[in-house]
């Protein structure tokens, strides 16, 4: 009995830990994303996946930063700590950009943004896409 409570206990904790990790940055949906893409504000996309997920597709101008390495890869952000970031990768159920995000956070950056629908949502909606190693333009 004492384990099924304290099993229960600790799924309730890591339930309501995941739910506050989604919720602590806010949400953009592809049409939001549109709107910073052409809007005159600098913003920097960052994808979050595998560079080989990035290689085969990625947001026009996102720069591919995998969760994993985003300390290791700081010299790719904006020096400019208060520089909108917008983070993205599978969709729903992926966690990299929350992890990009959040570790973006640990370096001091303070204008986040989550599109977790991702690269499944923008291809399922028709937006262009780039290919290959490098960004491109947002413009």
């Amino acid at each position: 009995m004492r384990n099924m409570r304290l099993s229960i206990g600790l799924s309730c904790f890591i339930a309501l830990f995941a739910t506050t990790a989604f919720a602590q940055f806010p949400v953009v949906s592809a049409d939001d994303l549109k709107v910073w893409m052409r809007g005159k504000q600098k913003v920097v996309l960052i994808d979050s996946r595998l560079p080989e997920e990035y290689q085969q597709a990625h947001l026009p101008g996102a720069i591919s930063i995998p969760a994993e390495r985003m300390k290791l890869e700081a010299k790719k952000l904006p020096k400019d700590k208060t520089t909108p970031l917008i983070f993205y990768c599978r969709g729903a159920g992926c966690t990299l950009s929350q992890a990009a995000a959040r570790a973006a956070m640990e370096m001091g950056y303070t204008y986040l943004m989550i599109y977790q629908a991702g690269m499944p949502d923008w291809l399922l909606r028709g937006n262009p896409v780039q290919k290959g190693d490098k960004p491109g333009s947002l413009k």
